[in-house]
């Protein structure tokens, strides 16, 4: 294992004051040693900046607090702005490192060098950290395709070599709120051929206040509109991801239609699943859009 690599581990936060230790804990106990944690607070007004005060007078975090809140993808590029790492890996304040992450990158990182960037797996867990669900993973023999069938790189188990992380920034503009995580890749993927760690290194919190849960299908579809015109606006990864379009908006069309469902609003789902069949019609014989299809007829509603 290449024993030299460091890893800088970046926490973007808000009002996590109650998660945020156990998220840290799993950075701490980590079997690899050669990293650093750079906390960026967007600006809470919880009690986080206290909770966090004996670590940073300790030298074990570097803290960083924005002087007003600006989401995640300014804090993002804030720890990525200030990290020294030769990856960067983003862990948002509720989710957790498994003990062997960084060791398992690191062998990963050593043993593959021609890959800037690479993800290990991660699960959904819930407050005990039992498994809630098992994320699946999409082969990478066509990593263009993949990513326009969803985001399996999400943000949490990436690694961005420094090469990586100092070119390319997530995109702050407030129209892309919710989808800032989504988008980057498409832009990170043109230019660099992603690798995985085959093993599930992180676990994704199950609660009530995950930002996603925030989502509307109305806010998906607008940021879907969105990352079409970063496709198509961006010569490389208009070469790389044009053909693949009807994919991604059928894609987040029966994502859209979950949300729909969830919200007991059965007949848009209905919608907007024949949107995304006439997007894409091979999503029509998916097991995934059977199942929403499923759920939005026999609940029904006009």
């Amino acid at each position: 294992m290449k024993n030299d690599l460091f890893f800088s581990v970046v926490i973007p936060t808000y009002n996590r004051g109650e998660m945020i230790l156990n998220t840290l804990e799993t950075v701490f106990n980590q079997s690899y040693r050669q990293f650093e944690i750079i906390v960026v607070d967007d600006c809470s007004t919880d009690n986080t900046e206290a909770i966090l005060k004996s670590f940073v007078e300790k030298g074990v975090i570097r803290y960083i607090r924005l002087a007003r809140n600006s989401e995640r993808s300014v804090a993002r590029n804030t720890g990525m702005q200030n990290a020294k790492g030769d990856f960067v890996t983003l862990l948002d304040s509720d989710d957790f490192m498994y003990p062997d992450c960084l060791k398992d990158a690191a062998e990963f990182a050593g043993n593959h060098p021609e890959f800037k960037v690479f993800q290990n797996k991660y699960e959904l867990v819930n407050q005990k950290r039992e498994l809630v669900y098992a994320y699946p993973f999409p082969s990478l023999d066509n990593q263009y395709k993949a990513l326009c069938s969803g985001n399996f790189m999400a943000c949490v188990g990436g690694f961005l070599h420094r090469e990586v992380y100092q070119k390319i920034q997530f995109d702050a503009n407030p129209a892309l709120i919710g989808s800032e995580d989504y988008e980057i890749w498409f832009r990170v993927l043109a230019k660099y051929k992603v690798g995985r760690v085959d093993k599930v290194n992180h676990g994704v919190l199950q609660h009530d206040n995950r930002s996603v849960g925030s989502h509307t299908f109305e806010i998906l579809l607008r940021n879907k509109d969105y990352i079409v015109n970063v496709i198509r606006r961006h010569s490389s990864v208009k070469e790389k991801f044009e053909k693949y379009i009807p994919r991604f908006e059928a894609s987040i069309l029966i994502y859209a239609a979950i949300l729909a469902n969830q919200s007991k609003m059965y007949s848009k789902a209905r919608q907007l699943l024949l949107l995304a069949v006439k997007a894409e019609f091979s999503v029509l014989f998916t097991k995934r859009f059977l199942r929403v299809l499923q759920i939005a007829l026999f609940k029904m509603n006009k």
